[in-house]
């Protein structure tokens, strides 16, 4: 297959989203289909190195949503063009804003969509001006798309209704870029979260009421900065080699804890997935699309403000601590379920489904 990715940003910035596409694509590569990357940021399609090959000018108004929205219609209208240079079977993309130059080109090929929020909860919470302009035009959008791959079951079902194929694949990990020690000697449990800043659904706070009702623990914090004490360290933003060596030295890996403040009960955040992938044990307090309730390097809490039940917490603790089994058993789930080259191999397959039948 030769595969369209059409997306927002510049491939060449670093960001979290950039990341996960960059994994998604190299696997297809390396199962011998053909990318091309189109920009609608950059308006230039590069191939699977991330080189140009075909571009027009992009649209660069510095005028706040205005502006914003000039360049997003703009680049649309432009879009096409770059579409008619090259040759593919069909479009992969992201949930997007609707604008009427894109539609003509998602209406004349293959489209498959991938799900990765709900969409009118997230503009709702960032834009007044454009929820409004979402919930008015979204569905003109969602018709030009032929099939979908949400990364939950709780999302798919918001998508149901449009009576097309929908697959679920959640999110996955590239296990060889994540160090596995079975032998840490630390002396007492040593747990590690990966938080980002102003995402209160992450429960920040919680790690802290962790640290200060198991003052015999030792408590790790990577991608934030905030007030160290006795026995929890912030270590702020690490790159994602550093971030693993820290995982890989930790005993228990600590999940979201409150994503019922985005008013969602099931997710698969990748640093559940990191920690798993580093052979931790994971905490964690929402559905995991991927992980099965009686496995024994999870525990689940629930999904709701009032969720550490402290003598829960401690129980698993004790019993994973200093545990190579379960590590191993952490560790090869990790490998058989959540690599990106398991995930790649059902959304290709996914693919050639569509393609089928269309």
């Amino acid at each position: 297959m030769t595969i369209a990715y059409l997306i927002d940003c510049d491939p060449h910035l670093n960001s979290g989203v950039m990341q996960k596409i960059e994994q998604q694509t190299q696997q297809w590569v390396l199962q011998g289909h053909t990318l091309y990357l189109i920009s609608l940021k950059t308006m230039t399609v590069y191939n699977k190195e991330k080189n140009s090959l075909f571009k027009t000018k992009a649209s660069q108004v510095r005028f706040g949503q205005i502006g914003t929205a000039i360049d997003l219609l703009h680049n649309a209208a432009l879009a096409p063009a770059l579409f008619d240079k090259i040759s593919f079977d069909l479009i992969y993309t992201r949930y997007r804003l609707y604008m009427p130059f894109i539609n003509k080109v998602l209406k004349k090929y293959p489209v498959i969509m991938e799900i990765n929020s709900d969409d009118l909860l997230e503009y709702r919470l960032h834009s007044q001006m454009t929820s409004i302009y979402n919930r008015l035009t979204r569905d003109l959008f969602l018709k030009n798309i032929d099939a979908f791959i949400s990364v939950s079951h709780e999302l798919k079902q918001k998508f149901l209704y449009l009576e097309k194929p929908i697959d679920v694949i959640a999110n996955g990990i590239d296990t060889t870029a994540c160090p596995f020690l079975t032998y840490k000697n630390n002396k007492s449990p040593t747990l590690v979260f990966i938080g980002t800043p102003q995402q209160p659904w992450q429960g920040l706070e919680k790690i802290e009421m962790l640290a200060r009702h198991f003052q015999e623990y030792h408590f790790y914090i990577i991608g934030t900065d905030g007030t160290d004490t006795q026995n929890l360290r912030y270590l702020g933003y690490l790159s994602a080699p550093e971030a693993n060596k820290v995982i890989a030295r930790c005993d228990i890996g600590i999940g979201t804890l409150s994503l019922y403040q985005k008013g969602m009960n099931e997710a698969s955040p990748l640093k559940s997935r990191q920690y798993l992938a580093c052979g931790l044990p994971l905490i964690y307090a929402y559905q995991d699309t991927d992980i099965p309730d009686d496995a024994s390097f999870a525990l689940q809490l629930k999904n709701r403000e009032e969720n550490l039940d402290y003598p829960s917490i401690k129980a698993f603790i004790e019993n994973v601590f200093a545990r190579p089994d379960i590590a191993k058993e952490a560790r090869r789930f990790a490998e058989e379920v959540l690599n990106y080259e398991h995930k790649e191999k059902a959304r290709l397959s996914f693919f050639k489904k569509v393609l089928d039948e269309k």
